[in-house]
């Protein structure tokens, strides 16, 4: 592997965080449903209780599987493991990961750990360090994703989304009535996001088969999502329920020129017994 590789893998520990910019081709698993305006309050209430739900229970994940990188018309690809702790004993967000990528024969070439306070990036093939506060400027710098932060890096790897409330947003439900949807979220001069779903609108904790397939953003409030590219997109695909939780199996992500294929072979949700380390070495 050389060492432009190993940049490319900061950007795909990123991308995890990353989506589908509007430009670049939908994956297969994309199916383009007729949706109309609905009216239905009490829907768009159900469908935030429950991302609520899924994120509350989204406490930790270990998991291996394959991750491939396509930039500026070249592919590679590698194997890795992943720990995230994202909230503690009391439901708060930790937001603790550690990535590492492996190569031929099992070598490992990369790893990426961050915390809240700061993350570090080492290439350990050629004996190189990224590190710096985790903050959006510094993780813009290293992702060039405009508003990335790691909490979406986290909530990606567990086919979640962020669900916080704004005082001043609005929100907008699309649906054909029947087993797909559309949220639009906009807070004003902040963001746009459009959360796609398949699946039985929930009615109460127990009912529903809702499952999130896709999520799109916008910075700023753009003047139509229709016309205007989203700066970033995550495809989810391939749901399996693990411990009670649904999480997919393949992500499909691109940002600008970027495209990022993350497939999980191996997945434990909430194991009892999972570390994160996030001290970080000097």
């Amino acid at each position: 592997m050389s060492s432009r590789f190993g940049h490319k893998i900061v950007i795909a520990t990123a991308l995890l965080g990353g989506f589908l910019a509007g430009c670049a081709s939908a994956p297969k698993t994309t199916i383009v449903h007729p949706l109309a305006h609905s009216a239905n309050m009490a829907a768009i209430a159900d469908i935030r209780s429950w991302l609520d739900r899924e994120s509350r229970a989204a406490r930790s994940l270990n998991a291996s599987g394959d991750i491939t990188v396509d930039q500026s018309g070249e592919s590679n690809s590698a194997s890795f493991t992943l720990k995230s702790k994202r909230l503690n004993a009391s439901g708060n967000r930790i937001d603790s990961l550690s990535i590492e990528v492996m190569g031929p024969f099992g070598i490992k070439v990369a790893r990426f750990l961050a915390s809240p306070q700061e993350y570090k990036f080492y290439d350990i093939l050629h004996g190189q360090t990224m590190s710096g506060a985790t903050d959006p400027n510094s993780l813009e710098d290293l992702t060039h994703l405009q508003g990335i932060s790691l909490e979406d890096m986290s909530d990606i790897l567990y086919g979640l989304v962020n669900n916080d409330r704004s005082e001043n947003d609005s929100v907008s439900l699309y649906s054909d009535n029947e087993r797909h949807h559309a949220l639009i979220i906009r807070i004003p001069g902040v963001s746009t996001a459009a959360l796609d779903f398949d699946g039985e609108l929930p009615r109460d904790s127990s009912s529903g088969d809702l499952t999130l397939v896709r999520y799109q953003r916008w910075n700023g409030t753009p003047g139509s999502i229709t016309t205007t590219p989203p700066a970033i997109t995550v495809h989810f695909a391939e749901p399996t329920l693990v411990n009670g939780l649904s999480i997919p199996q393949h992500i499909e992500a691109t940002a600008g020129k970027n495209k990022l294929t993350l497939e999980y072979d191996h997945v434990k949700v909430n194991p009892p017994s999972l570390i994160v380390r996030i001290k970080m070495p000097h």
